[in-house]
């Protein structure tokens, strides 16, 4: 089912998102976590702070569309994933 929605360029259910990152969390324990391209969406972080905490620093890199595109197409070229395709990267973004 998850295969499914990452398919049609959906998100995946905020609480199951936060859920895998306490997983890694407690299986990885430490004062402080980077937690790269999280949230993707507002309801993502009302999840993760509801579920873990308040997050303490947020950083924010404005990145032009089409550079996000780009990259996307390039991690596609190896990543296997079947929702690597421009038309899933463009309803992500």
């Amino acid at each position: 089912m998850m295969q499914e929605i990452m398919n049609r360029g959906e998100l995946i259910p905020p609480e199951l998102v936060v859920q895998v990152l306490v997983n890694a969390m407690i299986a990885n324990p430490s004062n402080n976590y980077l937690i790269d391209g999280f949230p993707r969406e507002v309801s993502q972080a009302i999840a993760f702070e509801r579920l873990v905490g308040e997050a303490q620093t947020v950083l924010f890199f404005n990145t032009p569309l089409q550079v996000c595109i780009d990259r996307c197409m390039q991690r596609a070229k190896t990543s296997g994933r079947s929702d690597d395709n421009e038309e899933t990267i463009k309803k992500r973004l």
